[in-house]
């Protein structure tokens, strides 16, 4: 009897399950899943740390949504907010290390609206030329194994559907860029299978051109000193939308009272736009577990305001089938 398509899913996820994973590459898996057994480990202390947190000084910039105030400089507070303005441009080019569970940025260009291009740790790339939206696979996890084919034969899958395969297996192979849907790789994402798209950053747009995330940090920050061309203070993380993935989830748990005052510091270039922007974790925090190790901090390093040129469509791209999108829902582990 030939298997049906419900069947080869399920071989595929049995595969998926019984291979070994590789190394993760461009996506911080081993992170999420060592912070997440912190952040049980700490659940016991969550509720006297959430009672231990203070809150509610004078304001110089007007508090929203019953957030906290902010102290210090108001030309410093000014300073920052206007350093983001060179960023709404849509033209520059940035580099991001340290955010909770977004693979690092190595090198970003933004174009918009005309393209785009950002380059993940472990070589994965995501580009947008014109109207069409491209992507480079890593080249690493589940469907890089020499075995895979094989054990899609021991599946009892038909010679036409191990070709199929086959054929999306070398699309993921990092050697050959792919023409997508930009849609349908939002959509793919967001398969609850920890695949590495799961950890990539939000496309810019024009309404949103800003991806770097230091417009969501500086719309935090509680307190602001400056000294030449550097701003110091401290930032609340319970501020930071935990939907962009920057900083831990409910972080007054984790950190303790600590969460509500983690220190930053920015640099602005000799026009007034930010240069680079420096998020420093506490290594004391509210329950201490057995693995924890010291955070990076979380690092923004922005350049080439007004100087990126709009990208190229990749030679020889190929367009992407509809099994190697199934695939790259579930191609880590």
């Amino acid at each position: 009897m030939t298997p049906t398509q419900d069947d080869l899913r399920n071989a595929m996820n049995n595969l998926t399950h019984a291979t070994d994973p590789l190394e993760p590459g461009s996506v911080l898996r081993d992170g999420k899943r060592r912070r997440t057994r912190r952040r049980l480990a700490g659940a016991a202390g969550a509720a006297v740390a959430l009672m231990a947190v203070t809150g509610g000084i004078a304001a110089l910039r007007p508090a929203v949504d019953n957030g906290p105030a902010v102290v210090g400089s108001g030309t410093a507070i000014q300073d920052l907010d206007n350093s983001l303005e060179g960023l709404k441009s849509g033209n520059y080019a940035f580099s991001r290390t340290g955010a909770y569970l977004v693979t690092d940025i190595v090198r970003a260009q933004i174009g918009v609206p005309d393209g785009y291009v950002v380059e993940y740790r472990g070589s994965m790339t995501i580009m947008r030329a014109g109207s069409t939206t491209y992507l480079k696979p890593a080249g690493t996890g589940t469907y890089s194994q020499p075995e895979v084919i094989d054990q899609l034969k021991n599946a009892g899958l038909p010679q036409a559907e191990i070709a199929r395969y086959e054929a999306s297996i070398a699309q993921l192979s990092g050697r050959h860029w792919l023409r997508t849907d930009e849609q349908r790789l939002v959509e793919v994402a967001a398969v609850d299978e920890q695949s590495s798209l799961d950890y990539v950053a939000p496309a810019p747009t024009d309404k949103k051109p800003d991806i770097t995330g230091a417009d969501e940090l500086i719309s935090a920050v509680t307190t602001a000193q400056r000294t030449g061309d550097s701003i110091t203070g401290t930032l609340d993380a319970t501020m930071v939308d935990e939907e962009l993935n920057l900083i831990i989830g409910d972080p007054a748990s984790y950190y303790g009272p600590a969460a509500k005052s983690l220190s930053y510091q920015a640099t602005l270039d000799g026009q007034g736009r930010l240069a680079s922007f420096t998020l420093t974790f506490p290594e004391t925090l509210a329950s201490q577990s057995p693995d924890h190790q010291p955070e990076a901090p979380l690092v923004i390093t922005v350049t080439q305001y007004g100087g990126v040129e709009v990208p190229q469509a990749p030679a020889g791209a190929q367009n992407i089938t509809d099994l190697t999108y199934d695939l790259l829902a579930r191609d880590n582990d």
